[in-house]
């Protein structure tokens, strides 16, 4: 039994390690560069996905690989170092070691290989773009690790360590900047009788987490039109033949933040269920790049029975969270990839090996369904979990997670959608078809896109038409409810007196008569996108935070907030009676265009300072890959899609800006799965190499 095993082990590996001959990888570049990648196997798409993208941005896709090998401070300095230290941190790479084996299914791993030796491939042809000689070549499992860490950070981590660090664990634990919005509507809701699906995630649109788009197609039926991020070996928002799915970040308490009590007689202990416990201890060894200069560091990060511990402020602190110790993050994506009906999707749902997200789906036999997933611990209800939690008691030491059935999900609501956009699971489906149970640590608050998308799609009688569809999805509006999340929250904005202050009258009146929408042509728009900013930027923290705080903007802080914003445009543009579009705009080299949408309206745009002068800002996060889809039972997919930019971040590429003006009339290139008109209609067809 043994040889046998043995000889099955030998075989895998063998079969997992073949060489890919890229003759047999074929990358056909439409007219807009996006790469539709063909190969008989799963693997050769991989080689030839690796490949694609590493020709349109292989810078990033060093830096996500980097992280995966402790080696991203020795090309980012600091900013690169805290994702080497994470790694470390949470003892990854040793989990990959130890699980690749048993839990990466054989297909997978085929897939991971193919991957690394399409990079290893384009590095040895490219020497001159590697960034650090010595991170190549590049293994499957240092891949992986990479992912582990990103869907870590993503999934609770990051946040977790950065409220430790900044004291202000109460506020920021579960906040984030970046938003998404998906919505489905079945064929019952729609006037053409088919299933449509907003594919809508907002990330920054430049840099490691910035969308790209591809087509995989392998003869083992691997055929999918979607959305990765740098160094994605799988595509991770998308549609096949049969169905597509829409992720946005949810905000379950997907982990716990504990405050450690140190022995005062004995600094090498802690405080657990009455004893003094000695702390393990894990050295971690950083290399960092400073002025050019790449230094050695060292760091003790203490262990305790709940986890690692990170110092704050305030004390000590240990987090724990089960999506470090899960590695399969990829693979479930890769399976949810491959299904071809909605029953081995939920197959791979219920892997629930990806940390975090909702998922908005919709197939082309009329399904449609929402899925707020994660890894959520099992937490005691008996207990208080609210943070910091005293860490001295191994009851609040969790050892399982929720599993899929206690998680929320609504499948095929009789009132015929479903969506989400960063709100609470508990709205979003129609008032009377939401999902009504509850666990600890359940997300339970909504910004303004979730009520915007409750109100337009409830409100909505009869059918919806494709227009519709398009409306609610490009959405530019603040809800107008005084007691809706950004109103009330800004309340003392839009009731300053003007008569009180004369010296901003004018600024106080134009909020006033602001029909709180972002078009690009709206003259009253900018001065909110000003104010906003002064705000956010005073507080040190995101918009949304606004929303959900427990207390509203106050008098004087709006007050500053509206004089900052008179005074910046008057200065910069000579009147606060500017277009939105004058103010904001979408920019890449040099082409720059109005941009429409505000930060948290549906037609999200988080604009940064640019160009203080000239008081233009330019719009960082917010929309980008963009896919709405039609299903129908017997024809392949409609896919539209379109991104902020385009395919390529080189800028030298003829599709390094050919989406921007496209992208803000909101039009979008229709996508197809049809080989023989990829071929036709290719502007280049080659082979990797």
């Amino acid at each position: 039994m043994k040889i046998c095993l043995l000889l099955v082990s030998v075989s895998i590996s063998l079969v997992v390690s073949a060489q890919i001959n890229p003759a047999k990888v074929t990358i056909a570049r439409d007219s807009f560069g996006i790469p539709h990648i063909f190969g008989k196997t799963d693997a050769e798409v991989a080689y030839g996905l690796a490949w694609a993208h590493s020709e349109d941005d292989f810078k990033n896709i060093q830096y996500n690989i980097l992280a995966g090998k402790n080696m991203l401070g020795r090309v980012l300095g600091k900013d690169g170092v805290l994702f080497d230290f994470g790694l470390q941190f949470l003892n990854i790479s040793e989990t990959v070691n130890a699980k690749y084996e048993t839990d990466i299914s054989p297909e997978y791993k085929k897939v991971l290989e193919g991957y690394a030796q399409g990079l290893n491939a384009y590095a040895a042809a490219h020497p001159k773009e590697v960034l650090l000689k010595k991170a190549f070549p590049v293994t499957a499992k240092e891949i992986l690790r990479g992912a582990v860490l990103q869907t870590s950070l993503m999934g609770g981590v990051g946040m977790a360590i950065k409220s430790i660090r900044d004291g202000r664990i109460k506020e920021f634990y579960q906040i984030n900047d970046i938003g998404s919005n998906a919505l489905a509507i079945a064929p019952t809701r729609t006037d053409d009788g088919k299933t449509w699906l907003a594919i809508n995630s907002h990330q920054p649109i430049e840099g490691r987490f910035a969308w790209y788009e591809a087509h995989l197609q392998s003869d083992e039926g691997w055929n999918i039109i979607g959305g990765l991020f740098p160094g994605g070996s799988t595509i991770f928002v998308g549609s096949n033949e049969h169905l597509g799915w829409a992720h946005t970040t949810n905000y379950h308490t997907f982990g716990d933040i504990y405050k450690i009590e140190i022995n005062p007689k004995n600094k090498n202990q802690y405080k657990y269920d009455g004893q003094w416990l000695e702390f393990g201890k894990r050295i971690v060894k950083l290399k960092v790049k400073i002025a050019g200069i790449k230094l050695p560091a060292k760091r003790t990060v203490l262990l305790t029975e709940y986890g690692p511990t990170f110092k704050g402020k305030d004390g000590l602190y240990a987090i724990r969270f089960p999506a470090y110790n899960d590695i399969r993050a990829t693979d479930q994506w890769y399976q949810m990839n491959k299904a071809k009906s909605f029953a081995e999707f939920e197959a791979a749902v219920k892997m629930q090996a990806i940390p975090l997200f909702n998922i908005v789906y919709g197939d082309n036999e009329g399904n449609i369904y929402l899925h707020s997933g994660g890894i959520v611990p099992k937490r005691n209800p008996e207990l208080n979990w609210s943070h910091p939690i005293t860490g001295t008691s191994s009851q609040f030491k969790w050892t399982a997670t929720l599993p899929y059935e206690e998680m929320p999900t609504v499948l095929n609501p009789e009132c015929g959608f479903v969506y989400n956009c960063n709100n609470t699971p508990l709205c979003g489906a129609g008032e009377a078809c939401e999902w009504k149970g509850d666990f600890i640590g359940l997300h339970r608050f909504t910004y303004n896109r979730g009520e915007r998308f409750k109100y337009l799609l409830e409100k909505h009688e009869g059918k919806f038409t494709w227009a519709d569809f398009h409306r609610i999805k490009f959405d530019k509006s603040y809800h107008t409810d005084s007691t809706a999340s950004y109103r009330s929250h800004f309340k003392n904005l839009y009731s300053l007196d003007e008569k009180k202050y004369p010296d901003i009258a004018d600024a106080i009146l134009k909020f006033k008569r602001w029909n709180l929408s972002g078009e690009a042509e709206n003259k009253d728009a900018a001065l909110a996108l000003v104010t906003h900013d002064y705000l956010l930027t005073k507080l040190d923290a995101p918009f949304a935070f606004f929303m959900i705080a427990k207390s509203d903007v106050p008098e004087a802080d709006a007050l500053e907030a509206v004089r900052y914003a008179k005074k910046f445009l008057l200065k910069t543009h000579g009147s606060i009676d500017v277009p939105l579009g004058d103010v904001q705009r979408l920019i890449r080299g040099k082409v720059s265009v109005p941009a429409s949408g505000l930060r948290e309206v549906a037609r999200a745009a988080d604009g940064k300072l640019y160009d203080k002068k000239k008081g233009i800002y330019k719009v960082v996060n917010g929309d980008g890959y963009i896919q709405l889809v039609k299903f129908s039972k017997n024809a392949l997919p409609e896919i539209y899609s379109i991104n902020a930019y385009g395919a390529s971040s080189n800028p030298d590429s003829p599709h390094y800006t050919d989406q921007m003006e496209m992208f803000q009339k909101e039009q979008f290139r229709k996508m197809t799965f049809d080989k023989n008109t990829i071929m036709k209609h290719a502007l280049r067809i080659y082979n990797p190499g």
